[in-house]
């Protein structure tokens, strides 16, 4: 008796956002991928991002409606373990913004699209060009 997992069930928060970054860093063709980095600024763009761009990637950054603004801890959490592994960074002296560093598009080449279907990395490049789209306003 075996598990069946669909992609999205399979890929952790982390990964789902790593693809989505990098996907919009190679779509973007910008050599430093910047996006924002305050948490708030970051919270409504992936909201808004949830609501325009309906993905079951998306899914996994639920958001509470409990406090003053919707929240993901999820989103929030995911962001801060990608910096500890060193997939973004940030060196701007005000953190308004953060960048996809390289180690990060590879992990997304090496690791996380073998895993993806076609229709999984058509998905995922939609969100993210969403998501570039949402993060230039």
């Amino acid at each position: 008796m075996g598990c069946a997992f669909t992609v999205e069930e399979a890929l952790l928060p982390d990964d789902i956002l790593t693809a989505i970054l990098a996907l919009a860093k190679q779509a973007s063709g910008e050599e430093r991928f910047y996006f924002p980095g305050r948490d708030s600024t970051l919270q409504r763009v992936f909201l808004k991002l949830a609501q325009e761009c309906q993905s079951k990637f998306l899914d996994r950054f639920v958001f509470a409606d409990s406090g003053p603004e919707p929240y993901s801890p999820i989103l929030s959490e995911s962001i801060s373990r990608l910096q500890l592994s060193g997939f973004i960074g940030r060196e701007n002296p005000d953190y308004d913004f953060v960048f996809l560093k390289s180690a990060a598009e590879q992990y997304f080449d090496q690791e996380l699209r073998p895993q993806l279907s076609k229709a999984d990395l058509l998905e995922l490049q939609r969100v993210a060009k969403g998501f570039r789209q949402l993060a230039k306003e």
